[in-house]
């Protein structure tokens, strides 16, 4: 294995989100509340479309409030159909990468294996399924930096890529799963009420 020194540079805002989302799905009762469809992933480089696909699953998969699973129900009709009787709600999610750069870079000084940098910028869109309304949206960015092997280099930038956007995947859902789950909150409305009883106040 080539000796790798790499930095992984990911908005601070995640950690409070990851933390806020932990405590919601503690609470849940272990029965999905939400189901995603993935509809369409956007790229550029359609080469990287595959890996982004298989990113987002992984990271859905992860959240036990979530399932894109429903079974026997394959067209949209018996999908909706499904969903209503689960008692869930449906999004049609879709994954934007905004702007991905990848770039060799001389060695660091001191040493003499060449840099390999990856910046990945995408977000999150999730439309009601069904009614088609765009209910919440979530960004994401990373950025990798390390040392590779010359000899490794192809395998080695698969590793890079899947990482950085591994990472900024997993901002951008945890980002829109604390919208949606705030607009949730929100929606139920007594401290709206109350908040217009308090202005109403002479």
């Amino acid at each position: 294995m080539p000796n790798l020194r790499t930095t992984l540079l990911a908005a601070a805002a995640l950690a409070v989100t990851t933390v806020a989302l932990s405590s919601a799905a503690s609470g849940a009762a272990g029965k999905p509340k939400y189901y995603f469809k993935i509809s369409n992933i956007e790229c550029q480089d359609v080469k990287v479309i595959p890996l982004a696909k298989e990113l987002l699953e992984k990271e859905v998969a992860t959240r036990p409030e979530f399932t894109m699973d429903l079974g026997a129900a394959n067209s949209e009709e018996a999908q909706i159909a499904e969903i209503r009787k689960q008692g869930m709600q449906g999004f049609q999610v879709s994954l934007r990468i905004k702007s991905l750069r990848q770039e060799i870079k001389p060695p660091a000084p001191g040493h003499r294996d060449r840099q390999m940098s990856i910046d990945v910028k995408l977000g999150i869109f999730g439309h009601t399924l069904p009614g088609n309304k765009l209910l919440f949206t979530g960004d994401g960015d990373a950025a990798l930096l390390g040392e590779f092997s010359e000899r490794l280099k192809d395998k080695e930038e698969e590793r890079f890529l899947r990482t950085a956007l591994a990472s900024a995947i997993k901002q951008a859902v945890s980002t829109a799963v604390a919208k949606l789950t705030t607009t949730k909150l929100e929606d139920k409305g007594p401290h709206k009420g109350k908040a217009k009883s308090a202005q109403a106040k002479p």
